[in-house]
């Protein structure tokens, strides 16, 4: 359960190679709430291990109007004795082209406490980050190349969101630039092209289907284990995410939505 929700946040983490800014089209709006159940894969049973919460909302940054992305998460409380998980990421973006401006990961998993913040000057083309562990209690400041193509976890998720995959054959990748503890990744995800998507209650959806290659490190082995499914809709939200990590795998379902920019899909039964 250790990594659960961390690895959630990573859904829409998009290779090596130049990054790209593509035009795009906002997919979402303030208002916007979307839940989903997490579940682990705990030997041979799957077991529902956390729920995500994902938001939008109106923001005012030096004076104008932008965007706060916010993604919640939690263990269930039934499993808090095995791994208690409390995490909370912020992000403030403007609302043209989707360029961020400030971000702030505050997570709790374990008592392993991570403080993460980064300031986007466009100005200067520069990252300001400041970083504080529980391993590291000092704050580590330092200041990172900005080439106005580079997201953090929380717009990189609403930046894929706005991509538009028509363009694109099976196969394909779509590379971005992503900052995670520190660091610059070249990342990428790989268009699968479209499937119809049964949810667990039977329900079935059109999709859009791609993987992502994720960063090596304490969660992933790296490479494309991480499988999405988005509707296939001018929303494009995330109905399913799977992924392998280094404990097991990990799924997650849409639940409910809240305040879509566009009228939801509809089940394919209705």
């Amino acid at each position: 359960m250790k990594y659960i929700i961390l690895s959630f946040l990573f859904l829409l983490i998009p290779y090596q190679g130049k990054s790209q800014c593509l035009p795009q089209k906002t997919a979402y709006q303030s208002g916007e709430v979307i839940w989903y159940d997490v579940k682990y894969n705990w030997g041979f049973i799957w077991v529902d291990a956390a729920e995500v919460k994902f938001a939008v909302e109106d923001a005012k940054w030096e004076g104008k109007d932008a965007y706060w992305f916010q993604g919640y998460g939690r263990s269930m409380p039934k499993w808090d004795w095995v791994y208690k998980v409390r995490d909370s990421f912020d992000a403030i973006g403007t609302i043209q082209q989707l360029k961020p401006l400030y971000f702030h990961r505050n997570t709790n998993e374990g008592g392993y406490k991570v403080s993460e913040k980064y300031w986007f000057n466009k100005e200067t083309k520069t990252i300001r980050s400041s970083i504080i562990t529980s391993k590291q209690e000092e704050k580590v400041e330092k200041t990172i190349p900005y080439n106005d193509c580079i997201f953090d976890v929380l717009t990189a998720i609403y930046y894929a969101r706005n991509l538009d995959f028509s363009p694109y054959t099976i196969n394909e990748k779509i590379p971005f630039n992503l900052i995670v503890d520190g660091k610059v990744h070249n990342l990428f995800v790989r268009y699968l092209g479209k499937e119809i998507m049964e949810m667990p209650s039977g329900e079935r959806y059109k999709s859009i289907k791609f993987s992502a290659l994720l960063v090596e490190g304490t969660i992933f082995d790296g490479g494309e284990d991480m499988t999405v499914w988005v509707t296939d809709d001018q929303n494009k939200i995330p109905l399913k995410v799977e992924a392998k990590i280094q404990v097991g795998w990990v799924k997650a379902f849409l639940k409910s939505t809240k305040g879509l920019k566009y009228p939801e899909l509809k089940p394919l039964d209705e």
